[in-house]
């Protein structure tokens, strides 16, 4: 610690009794008597200070500022500089009297002046990185509000942009832990007002919120998205990602990188809000995304997910390549989600509602339309990249492209037998992952289940008895009450061996191996 008379001198200087030009030469004194890590002299120092003093040297720095925009910007510097020690400080940081700095702050960091505005920014993600600042800021939306319309006036957007990525990520790890109402509704409405901002804006503002919105979104469950729409709906929030999503994917450029992380976004949107999203789909509901964008957000990803299959079936067929062919189809496995949250929502509400329902059965044929034409190209890229590589290099050099896609074929495998034909050599692919991934197994086991249910359903097959015959080795696949379009799987040994790995029923050979 720094000599205590020193520390002392310091603190008398700058404390309430003392005049403001004792305060300021206090202020000036400070870096060259204490170290910027001594927790023990900086929380001396702020116990006794009067904190007011710097929050008026940063308006007035402010009101120079906007007044001349250019030129000396010593008070701001000074204060900001002050600032930013005492945040490095957790006990200090997380002191009512700094987290009152924080629109201030905010303010500065918005105002564009060379590295002042930088270091606001980095004093502010300081702060937010402990949990009271993120209370604070959430239970006053319109501190963070007050960013994100700035950022629409920045002429360079990209450090606020950065900073609301940082602020918004927190802010949502926060509300996965901390189910508040009033932090609920302070999330939705700054996470609102920043769609709206990427919605609306035409500048590089778009493109760098992007980013920002899917780091919002990304740590927050289903359960989290549920409760927040309860305390404060969020259908405009969705509206605006879902609109200034399909700007982007609509745009004929060069810069797929945007593509996708728009199609990451959108993937959010449908795994949290699959209602809010696709019920315009389906008919005219109130508070629903307008039908056409809808529509034309699912039919994009389908397109986007046949463009990734199509960069991947054209690599050379050499096992060197595989992990450069999954890099460039990765966003097929996002496409695949997309895709796997329609067809899971609308199932489920089909069977949900009464016969008096007013459905768009067009809408719904054309969307299920794009959705198998993306189904059966996910069937022959499996296949012709099982003939170029083995199952375990598969699942070993693309694992969330296999579990994603296996869960959408089989979402639609689980509804319609017209492919189960082509998708036969699949189920020995899945049989293989499921019995010798201790990663992935359990997950892509829960994902077929549903298909071998429906497999025997078509068949006129009780699955209890089915099981209990695979148990005993008394398969007899009586199908005299096979439906018209009964599932060509039955009765086959790949069919059953995927269902005892399914059911976890040893099988011939792991009974004889456990007998040796």
């Amino acid at each position: 610690m720094a000599p205590l008379e020193q520390v002392e001198k310091c603190a008398r200087l700058l404390s309430r009794k003392s005049t403001d030009d004792e305060k300021f030469a206090g202020l000036l004194l400070l870096p060259r008597v204490i170290d910027a890590q001594d927790t023990d002299a900086w929380t001396l120092i702020f116990d006794a200070m009067d904190i007011r003093f710097i929050e008026r040297l940063m308006r007035t720095g402010i009101k120079q500022a906007d007044e001349q925009r250019t030129g000396d910007q010593a008070l701001l510097n000074i204060a900001v500089s002050v600032i930013d020690v005492l945040a490095s400080h957790a006990s200090i940081a997380t002191n009512t009297r700094m987290l009152d700095r924080i629109p201030t702050l905010c303010t500065v960091a918005a105002m564009e002046i060379d590295k002042v505005s930088a270091d606001a920014i980095s004093v502010l993600c300081k702060l937010l990185a402990h949990d009271a600042a993120i209370d604070r800021v959430l239970h006053d939306s319109s501190i963070l509000i007050q960013v994100v319309d700035s950022a629409s006036k920045c002429s360079d957007p990209r450090a606020i942009a950065q900073f609301l990525d940082y602020a918004l990520n927190r802010g949502s790890h926060y509300i996965h832990t901390h189910h508040d109402t009033a932090v609920a509704r302070g999330w939705a409405a700054v996470v609102a007002s920043t769609a709206e901002a990427f919605d609306k804006s035409h500048t590089v503002l778009k493109f760098e919120l992007i980013a920002a919105l899917a780091n919002a979104l990304e740590p927050i469950t289903v359960d989290d998205a549920h409760y927040i729409d309860e305390q404060s709906s969020c259908i405009s929030l969705i509206q605006s990602v879902s609109s200034g999503c399909i700007f982007v994917l609509k745009q004929k450029t060069e810069a797929t990188q945007y593509t996708d992380q728009a199609l990451v976004l959108y993937s959010h949107l449908t795994r949290l809000w699959p209602h809010h999203v696709f019920v315009g789909l389906v008919h005219n509901a109130t508070h629903a995304v307008h039908q056409k964008e809808a529509e034309l957000a699912l039919r994009l990803a389908c397109v986007e997910g046949q463009s990734a299959i199509d960069s991947m079936m054209i690599a050379p067929p050499d096992s060197q390549a595989d992990r450069m062919r999954i890099r460039r189809g990765w966003k097929l496995s996002v496409c695949a989600e997309i895709a796997a949250a329609w067809l899971e929502w609308v199932t489920r509400w089909l069977d949900d509602q009464p016969e008096s329902t007013n459905i768009d059965e067009a809408s719904i044929y054309n969307m299920m339309n794009e959705v198998q034409k993306l189904a059966s190209s996910v069937v022959n890229f499996m296949l012709d990249w099982k003939e170029r590589t083995s199952e375990r290099l598969m699942l070993e050099n693309g694992a969330d492209l296999i579990v994603s896609s296996v869960r959408f074929l089989a979402l639609w495998l689980a509804t319609d037998p017209k492919m189960h034909q082509a998708a036969m050599p699949i189920l020995s692919m899945c049989t293989l992952w499921i019995v010798h991934s201790p990663e992935h197994g359990a997950t892509i086991a829960e994902y077929v289940r549903p298909c071998i249910s429906f497999a025997l359903e078509t068949c006129g097959i009780s699955e209890a008895q089915y099981a209990a015959d695979l148990m005993t080795r008394e398969l007899h696949h009586d199908r005299s009450q096979a439906e018209e379009f009964a599932s060509p799987w039955v009765g086959t040994i790949e069919f059953d061996d995927l269902a005892r790995a399914v059911y976890s029923i040893p099988s011939d050979e792991d009974m004889l191996r456990d007998r040796k």
